[in-house]
């Protein structure tokens, strides 16, 4: 489980951090086993990869784009 803390040092207005809470202060019907926890960072690596791989195959028709693109008139 996590709470949303103000930073202390001074980062922006506004600007907060999730701060993981003790054990002891967390209900047992939200705590996450163990399995939860794998399948759910699974799941995150998982959408990472996949936006990587779009974010590339972006970049890449960018760079192509540009590639054919004729020189912009001075």
């Amino acid at each position: 489980m996590t709470k949303t803390t103000t930073l202390e040092r001074p980062a922006g207005p506004g600007i907060e951090q999730l701060e993981l809470l003790p054990a002891v202060d967390v209900p047992v019907q939200l705590r996450l086993s163990q399995r939860t926890r794998r399948v759910g960072l699974a799941g995150v690596a998982r959408a990472r990869a996949i936006l990587e791989e779009q974010a590339s195959r972006r970049r890449e028709a960018a760079a192509e784009a540009e590639h054919l693109s004729p020189p912009a008139a001075a």
